[in-house]
């Protein structure tokens, strides 16, 4: 098991956090985390890759140990500043393992990257408004009735409101670690994130505009494409990677018996599957 190297790269005046294992040399995959996850989240994972492949998970600017961003948050600029990142560390192919936020993320720096992006593995990361489950109602009323809907986000931001998104869906809460939400929330709880976080997630609803965008870059690359799903998830429902084979026809849908947060219950099976597409991908 490779040691797990990290450390801080300076991009737009800002430290963003990296945890970077195994060789340099071989192919890449980089790993973008979901919300209010840090690339923590990805320990486990990294642990069963590295020692074949060259893993690189990114906090984005105000997550984790990542600084924020000194103006108000977009998921144009998440992705500005981490596709920098990406190429401040030299890595050129690479495939892309998108959870949660890492798939408006993702596919804003694919688009960028195009040809580079080789890969694509996305693990409850949703591109379809089909995807949206239950879980998002909350959210959409308060894009709708901002005001009407004010306490709802506020709980999401609180420690319930993490715990709540780390157990959702989980076969059984006992196997979720409870300190991965108390990790998050004590980034949410620094002066001014609970904001900083809020208006990340008003602005999702930016994301489905860009659908058909990604759809078309879906369709025109036919990249190798893995959507592994804890099909409980409530916030994006397994009818979100079966849409993937819309413009993928060749796409993999895995559907595993856990939640949101899937490599929490699903590693070892996560992980042999993401190892068979880079596998395939790079020979």
């Amino acid at each position: 098991m490779p040691a797990i190297r990290h450390r801080h790269v300076e991009v737009d005046g800002l430290k963003v956090f990296v945890r970077e294992a195994g060789d340099a040399s071989r192919p890449t995959l980089v790993l973008l985390p979901g919300y209010p996850s840090s690339t923590r989240a990805y320990v486990r994972l990294i642990d069963r890759l590295a020692a074949d492949w060259h893993t690189v998970a990114i906090d984005y600017p105000g997550f984790g140990s990542s600084d924020p961003l000194p103006d108000s948050p977009t998921f144009d600029r998440l992705a500005e500043v981490t596709g920098k990142v990406i190429d401040l560390l030299g890595v050129e192919d690479y495939a892309v393992y998108m959870f949660d936020f890492g798939s408006p993320v993702g596919f804003r720096i694919a688009l960028e990257h195009d040809q580079r992006v080789k890969a694509v593995i996305t693990q409850n990361g949703n591109a379809y408004t089909d995807g949206f489950g239950p879980g998002v109602e909350a959210l959409n009323g308060w894009w709708n009735d901002k005001e009407k809907h004010e306490e709802t986000v506020d709980w999401f931001l609180s420690l319930a409101g993490t715990r709540h998104q780390w157990q959702a869906g989980a076969r059984d809460p006992e196997n979720i670690d409870p300190e991965q939400a108390v990790a998050d929330q004590a980034v949410i709880d620094l002066p001014g994130r609970a904001e900083y976080m809020k208006a990340l997630l008003w602005d999702y609803q930016s994301n489905p505009g860009r659908y058909p965008s990604w759809q078309e870059w879906l369709r025109t690359r036919q990249p190798r494409l893995l959507a592994v799903w804890g099909r409980n998830d409530p916030f994006f429902i397994p009818a979100g990677a079966e849409a993937y084979r819309r413009d993928v026809p060749s796409a993999e849908i895995v559907l595993l018996d856990t939640g949101h947060f899937a490599l929490e219950e699903a590693a070892d099976e996560i992980a042999e599957h993401v190892g068979t597409v880079l596998a395939k991908t790079f020979g």
